[in-house]
């Protein structure tokens, strides 16, 4: 058996390491490593190692910890001296040992939290731009319906007040569902029926509307007026008071897949090779594609040209819930 004192230099061992990887952990690593102060870390290291051997020799001799040993196993005196170095290095070694595992393990958790931190900042980077488009498209298409509105007043003021009902519905859905990041597919399309409703009420007598629908499951989730830039664009550019203008506009689903399609001819304003530019005011079409790439990236694919008309494919993978 190991006398009592080799136990109490082993208790007092461990608690220099863990006083040592307390102190690195707190004080050290934040002041001279993540500072990129290598040389100091790892000199003020030392010189702590340093210390706590000296310490320990000390303590030893106090403890008559050496003739104890001698005592227990008989050892001759003449090797006294290489005990002392072998136990010195055992230290150092064990030391050594401690503070690689805590470097590491403060490193790892750094990381982490700049992970962390990083990912928390793109996150509220993403909210608060799509929050920007949102309180772009949202007064864009306020004003568009008022615009419905007003022209009725001219022609048909019954007309103008069901005008005004169903904008009342309409509003009461942006202002309240778009304030959350996602709704049904109820929902949407209920949205887009009264919406398309009001622009027949404004529109020429040649404007026929073809919209139709094939959902699977209308309780899938989907982000807010998403299609809305796309109908409005239809409306803006495939409208004429003199020639036949069919606007075709379907949306179906394919097991988690959505494709939305939009068809129109285009009259009077020629609409730019470059589609993002379709607005003047910046507001539409591009809108709707950062909101693609900010909600459905990797998910989402995008064809719109102009052959025989405006067209427009839109596949998005719904989520799994």
């Amino acid at each position: 058996d190991l006398p009592f004192v080799y136990w109490v230099n082993q208790f007092l061992l461990f608690s220099f390491l863990i006083g040592l990887t307390f102190i690195n952990t707190k004080w050290l690593a934040p002041a001279y490593l993540f500072q990129r102060r290598f040389f100091h870390y790892y000199l003020i290291l030392f010189v702590c190692c340093f210390v706590i051997i000296v310490i320990l020799r000390q303590t030893e001799n106090w403890l008559y910890l050496p003739e104890a040993i001698k005592e227990m196993t008989n050892e001759e005196t003449s090797k006294h001296g290489s005990g002392e170095a072998y136990v010195s290095f055992y230290i150092f070694l064990v030391e050594i040992l401690v503070l690689g595992v805590n470097i590491v393990n403060i490193l790892v958790r750094k990381w982490e939290e700049e992970k962390s931190i990083r990912l928390r900042t793109e996150k509220d980077k993403v909210e608060m731009e799509l929050s920007f488009l949102k309180s772009q498209i949202n007064p864009h298409f306020f004003f568009n319906s008022l615009n419905t509105v007003n022209a009725l007043t001219y022609t048909d003021i019954d007309e103008s007040r069901s005008a005004l009902k169903k904008l009342g519905i309409i509003m009461r859905y942006v202002l309240y569902t778009t304030s959350d990041e996602s709704t049904t597919l109820a929902e949407e399309i209920k949205f887009i029926k009264n919406y398309l409703d009001l622009m027949k009420m404004r529109s020429p007598r040649g404007v026929d509307i073809d919209f139709s629908t094939n959902i699977i499951s209308p309780e899938k989730k989907i982000a807010p007026m998403l299609f809305l830039p796309f109908i409005e664009n239809a409306f803006k550019h495939g409208i004429s008071a003199k020639n036949p203008s069919p606007i075709s506009i379907t949306i179906n689903q394919e097991n988690s897949k959505l494709i939305f399609k939009s068809k129109n001819k285009v009259f009077e304003r020629q609409v730019s090779n470059d589609l993002n530019q379709n607005d003047a005011s910046g507001i539409g079409i591009k809108n709707t594609q950062r909101r693609l790439e900010l909600l459905y990236a990797n998910r989402y694919e995008l064809t719109i040209g102009q052959i025989n008309g405006f067209e427009v494919l839109l596949k998005i993978e719904l989520d799994e819930n």
